[in-house]
């Protein structure tokens, strides 16, 4: 019989393991354990209020490793971001699909260079220089457990606009607004 998850061990066990050789890949192993059992995650961690589009709740804030348990509204989409850090995401519950971008160089938009499915169960280890906008192509939430090496909600960290202009410093408020405006806009170029 599998462990139940448990908030606490996790944390410590990512602390560990991401302070140690292979940190980061081995808190990716860590993860994939853990999503074996997404009803303990779940039974483990606060689910997103309705009526809001993202929730990013922090479980864990230090300055070596972040844990956040991230909820993601049906349809959202967010503009590209970076985390200035690695990180690991898991998906306990729906879908979650990235769509990584390269820089074109000083004064050049963003260019789309790749893009990942993550569906329920699955992880994935994102390099501290990774570029990439997320978005839950699903009609229900997808709910994910996501690992930063340090502090992600005090790091230096970029956004691109819709049009993939930038970068500009992350700013929360900004960085929903310009969301909510991309995802209306590509809503209306799917109804025209």
């Amino acid at each position: 019989m599998a462990a139940t998850f448990e908030l606490a061990a996790f944390v410590d066990d990512c602390r560990r393991l991401a302070a140690g050789p292979h940190g980061p890949a081995r808190v990716l192993e860590r993860m994939r354990e853990a999503l074996a059992d997404p009803a303990g995650i779940a039974a483990a961690v606060q689910p997103l209020t309705p009526g809001v589009g993202a929730l990013d709740a922090p479980l864990h804030r230090a300055d070596d490793l972040t844990v956040l348990n991230v909820t993601l509204a049906p349809g959202l989409v967010t503009i590209p971001h970076d985390h200035a850090m690695w990180a690991v995401v898991g998906i306990y519950q729906g879908e979650e699909v990235n769509t990584f971008y390269r820089e074109a160089g000083a004064g050049q938009p963003l260019a789309e260079a790749n893009r990942r499915r993550v569906p329920a169960g699955e992880a994935i280890l994102l390099g501290e220089a990774v570029v990439h906008a997320i978005e839950n192509p699903l009609a229900t939430p997808t709910l994910g457990l996501h690992v930063y090496g340090g502090d992600l909600i005090g790091a230096q960290r970029r956004m691109w606009d819709g049009a993939l202009d930038g970068p500009h410093p992350y700013d929360i408020p900004q960085f929903y607004r310009w969301s909510r405006e991309l995802a209306l806009s590509r809503r209306a170029a799917a109804g025209a």
